[in-house]
């Protein structure tokens, strides 16, 4: 018995009890051949029963079956079931990284691990060369954590409070305190937007900001909401351009919040008479975009359009995930899954529209430097056991848009 649990696979071995026999039913015994008979009017007895001298009283009616319960232990016949415990399990005791977040002024990153349904803490420091695994400094994990398939990552270093968010499964906001460990409940649970993937803070603004796949739009909540508390504003509809978002940043000092789209788009509408959501519009099919990052403003609310944004050929975006905006360089980062490199971007002011306003990215890949005093780039790399063979730093971008994107592999 194979068992899949959002991400985890595991495979089960169970002892089954010997299946018990049953006899032939005699009533669903075959005619002969050739025959016109109708099992449906077939005596008790079965066909045979037909030629023989009935009786000069009908015997009693059989009484009618009792209902089925289908909870009952011994439902249906034969049939494993109940509470076995395997006699063996196999499972994947590696962590598969999705999200991340830095804080420096702690001294600690945090990671989500959608395979385990964990939340990992490390050093700041801890990040070396060696082929060696970096042990945790905490790790939330256990059925009390409401853990699933974590996606997006933020921290609040004020707070000393760490934020993730349940994406496929679960549809929370879960905050926890930097001494959570091992098998903690959450400060805070917050009900999300299901397939929220994306989670930022404004220390400024004191809110938290969520990017929704499945509609397609970005929620801002009070930074300590919980339970079932509504947003305070939603950017979503088809003027926003807003297609699969995932990563997200806010850049209070601007008033502006950047998103990472994979350029999925189709229109949430209902599937049974059950779900909520009722529209009069008409359908629309769902489509592909290029790949983009969209800027918003940070204040806006409803279907409202993008401030500017960076799509097209040259900025070989490609299933963009985490994002990150370095204020003291000006430059947007972004973890670009589908050819595993780390693009930079320089801010781009102008009206937006695609490609004449696309920016060339230089590009690095995989993991982070060693630790150094220069800046360093981090990003979670999944489904990789070793790190690759320390390499040369990697240049800054070149003077000039129209200049080939330099690439330079890190360790």
């Amino acid at each position: 018995m194979i068992v899949a649990l959002a991400g985890l696979v595991a495979l089960v071995t169970v002892r089954a009890p010997a299946p018990r026999a049953s006899a032939p039913d005699p009533e669903l015994a075959a005619p002969e051949a050739g025959s016109d008979f109708c099992l449906d009017d077939a005596p008790p007895g079965g066909p045979a029963a037909a030629a023989a001298p009935r009786p000069a009283t009908d015997p009693p009616a059989k009484a009618a079956p009792e209902p089925v319960n289908v909870l009952d232990d011994k439902w249906p016949p034969g049939a494993l079931g109940g509470e076995y415990e395997p006699v063996r399990t196999i499972h994947d005791p590696f962590p598969t990284f999705d999200g991340l977040a830095v804080d420096t002024v702690n001294g600690r990153v945090v990671m989500s691990d959608e395979n385990r349904h964990s939340l990992l803490a490390y050093d700041l420091a801890a990040a070396g060369s060696a082929d060696k695994v970096t042990e945790p400094a905490r790790q939330v994990f256990g059925p009390s954590t409401r853990l699933g398939f974590a996606a997006g990552v933020a921290v609040d270093p004020q707070r000393k409070e760490m934020y993730t968010v349940n994406n496929d499964g679960g549809d929370a906001l879960l905050a926890y305190p930097y001494d959570a460990h091992g098998n903690a409940a959450p400060a805070r649970v917050l009900t999300v937007p299901h397939q929220s993937w994306g989670v930022a803070l404004s220390q400024e603004k004191d809110e938290v900001v969520l990017t929704v796949q499945q509609s397609n739009s970005i929620v801002f909540y009070p930074r300590g909401a919980k339970g079932l508390e509504r947003p305070r504003r939603t950017i979503a509809g088809m003027k926003t351009l807003l297609h699969d978002p995932h990563g997200i940043v806010y850049d209070a000092a601007h008033n502006e919040v950047v998103v990472a789209n994979h350029g999925n788009w189709t229109k949430v509408r209902p599937y049974t008479l059950y779900d909520p959501l009722v529209t009069n519009e008409p359908y629309e099919p769902g489509r592909f975009h290029p790949p983009a990052l969209t800027v918003h403003a940070a204040d806006a609310d409803g279907d409202a359009a993008p401030l500017r944004r960076i799509v097209g050929e040259r900025t070989k975006l490609n299933w963009p995930m985490g994002i990150a905006y370095d204020a003291a360089h000006g430059e947007i980062a972004v973890a670009n899954y589908g050819d595993s490199s780390i693009l930079f971007f320089a801010p781009v002011k102008t009206s937006f529209g695609w490609p004449t306003t696309a920016t060339t990215p230089r590009s690095c890949s995989r993991a982070p430097r060693p630790a150094t005093s220069s800046p360093r780039a981090w990003c979670a790399t999944r489904r990789r056991r070793r790190p690759p063979a320390a390499s040369p730093t990697c240049p800054r971008p070149p003077s000039t848009a129209s200049a080939a994107p330099s690439w330079c592999p890190i360790e």
